[in-house]
């Protein structure tokens, strides 16, 4: 095991725990009262566990990547942009001889050095096109997001309104179950291939 498939694995397994300790207390919930409030409850759980993870996920792949000791003009495409995305902002909103000087030294300054990504943003609601986007970012595939993307829709959808007092009820244990089980689908996916993907060139000869 790798490394950074171990942070990884480490940072699931508390989430499992939580996601199964919750589960046990739907089982053992002996009211509808009771299950409807608990189910809420998991539900807010669960949004906060699928996006967490994949941010922390994806937080621990950069910085492995930055430990590489690679260059920035080596990294795939998508990559490369997510790296240089402070520098080009800087160059778009510079004046005309900054733009020229940084352009003349764009090479030297930043694509022959280490590269510096900025912080992850799952800008606060991780539907599935900002991950799906992510992904594509990270020269990851987001095909099982895709695969999910209904559930993971009205799991962002149903948390927001959960999370602004709405009553918005959830009745059954097994219709939650079927959610669960995606986002376990879609973390676990994505902690294998970010393990993968870091085996391979440009990362590993």
């Amino acid at each position: 095991m790798t490394d950074v498939l171990d942070s990884l694995t480490r940072d699931l397994d508390w989430r499992e725990t939580e996601i199964a300790s919750m589960r046990v207390l739907l089982s053992a919930s002996n009211s509808s009262v009771q299950r409807k409030t608990l189910l809420r409850a998991a539900w807010a759980m669960l949004y906060a566990h699928y996006e967490g993870f994949c941010k922390e996920a994806l937080t621990i792949y950069f910085d492995a990547i930055k430990r590489a000791e690679i260059i920035c003009s080596e990294l795939p495409v998508s990559t490369q942009a997510f790296a240089l995305t402070a520098p080009l902002n800087l160059l778009k909103h510079s004046s005309v001889p900054d733009f020229l000087e940084g352009v003349l030294h764009f090479q030297t300054n930043y694509m022959e050095t280490a590269p510096v990504f900025p912080e992850v943003d799952t800008q606060s609601n991780l539907w599935p096109n900002v991950l799906s986007d992510l992904l594509v970012t990270a020269d990851l595939n987001p095909a099982k997001v895709s695969e999910h993307e209904a559930k993971l829709k009205t799991l962002v959808g149903r948390r927001n309104e959960i999370a602004h007092g709405k009553n918005n009820l959830i009745e059954e244990v097994s219709y939650y179950l079927g959610f669960e089980q995606a986002v376990y689908d879609v973390m676990y996916d994505l902690a294998l291939q970010i393990d993968e993907r870091l085996g391979r060139p440009p990362f590993k000869p």
